[in-house]
């Protein structure tokens, strides 16, 4: 059987856990479809882009990432994709500098809300994605908005799994529990989204128990179909 691949650049270190965990999961991908898999990954500095998303510092993340897309470019690499949701709030920055065509989460959340039948998601992630509704691209009728105590939470314990690369513990898997359980039922919101690389891989091994769609694997999705032209 002939494939017609493109060769993917991955932008990890954003953070560790993630970029493993979208390099497996597209592996498995490609397996299970027989196509050979072309894959460069560039490591990024997880603080650095962190500290630019705080700052809203889009002209400066622009420039980072999409200096590490042109060198994932340059080795090769026909799309580019970050395996992160916060570094997109300057995926048009990234995409200015960039030589590459890259694959944005965001293009990911309305068909994955419309596959899925969901019409009021509560979000889960780093605090400003959950502020900005994944940068807007959950539509504000759609959102349920979350408590200050809530965000809070949801915010810190993410920086905490992301930075330490932890895996699900009983805590926090029963405290993730709590709050999404809290929402569906005195919100009304019928699903979580799991908008934090992080939090895929957090529960790599331990599915919630509560309903909810999960951005990175919409974006894995949406890479492998890129790349299998």
């Amino acid at each position: 059987m002939e494939f017609l691949m493109r060769k993917i650049g991955l932008i990890g270190g954003l953070a560790l856990r993630a970029g493993i965990f979208y390099y497996e999961q597209i592996q498995k991908r490609f397996a299970a479809s027989q196509a050979p898999l072309q894959l460069v990954l560039s490591h990024a500095d997880v603080l650095r882009v962190l500290s630019y998303v705080a700052a809203e510092d889009r002209i400066a993340l622009g420039a980072y990432l999409g200096g590490l897309a042109n060198e994932l470019a340059d080795a090769g690499c026909e799309i580019v994709a970050i395996s992160a949701v916060a570094p997109h709030i300057a995926i048009s920055d990234i995409t200015r500098v960039a030589r590459v065509p890259l694959i944005s989460i965001l293009d990911a959340v309305p068909a994955g809300l419309a596959a899925a039948g969901t019409d009021r998601v509560a979000v889960f992630g780093n605090r400003a994605v959950m502020q900005t509704r994944v940068f807007g691209a959950v539509a504000k009728q759609r959102d349920i908005s979350l408590d200050r105590d809530v965000l809070d939470w949801v915010h810190n314990t993410y920086a905490e799994i992301a930075i330490h690369g932890k895996r699900a513990t009983q805590p926090e898997m029963t405290e993730f529990s709590r709050l999404a359980n809290r929402l569906l039922q005195r919100k009304n919101a019928q699903a979580i989204l799991l908008a934090g690389t992080d939090l895929s891989s957090f529960y790599a091994e331990h599915q919630p128990d509560f309903p909810h769609i999960d951005l990175a694997q919409l974006h894995i999705d949406q890479i492998v179909r890129h790349a299998l032209a």
